[in-house]
């Protein structure tokens, strides 16, 4: 079984994925106490160059995206019915290091962003890896994956 896409990310999502990652990667930003975000916009309008969320608000502490079901409902109802919605996730994580036991190194923190539209089967999720301090050390690039429920079974 592939984890591959079916198809690839629309391009409106990997400038999407660019941009924000530069912005919250930049010099001088401090993500230490990043309580993480959830935003919506209209498809249509980030095509058109206006990044203006329908909904902009702060992750629980606990629980950040498990009821993506819910969140995808609510993004439509707030973009309207004949809209898409583009959503994004963003919050810190841990990342575990390779090893075991005294050779593991730490895990390292860092602003997961995940960039979906609900007309699209494929999302976009990558890194931003933080130094100790909360400051950006390295942007990765983003992979595609199949969004939940929109996967094929053989």
């Amino acid at each position: 079984m592939s984890s591959m896409p079916d198809q690839p990310p629309p391009r409106l999502l990997q400038t999407l994925y660019g941009r924000l990652s530069r912005r919250y990667g930049a010099p001088g930003v401090c993500l230490r106490d990043f309580p993480g975000r959830w935003l919506v916009f209209r498809t249509t309008e980030l095509a058109a160059g206006l990044e203006r969320a329908v909904i902009d608000v702060e992750l629980p502490m606990r629980g950040a995206g498990k009821d993506l079901a819910k969140m995808e409902s609510t993004a439509q109802l707030a973009v309207g019915e004949n809209h898409d919605a583009t959503l994004v996730l963003m919050y810190l994580a841990r990342r575990m290091r390779p090893g075991r036991g005294w050779h593991a190194a730490p895990a390292k923190t860092i602003l997961a962003i995940t960039v979906w539209s609900l007309a699209h089967t494929t999302a976009l999720t990558g890194r931003i890896e933080l130094d100790e301090a909360g400051t950006p050390l390295w942007i990765g690039m983003p992979d595609a994956l199949p969004r939940a429920g929109n996967r094929r079974t053989c």
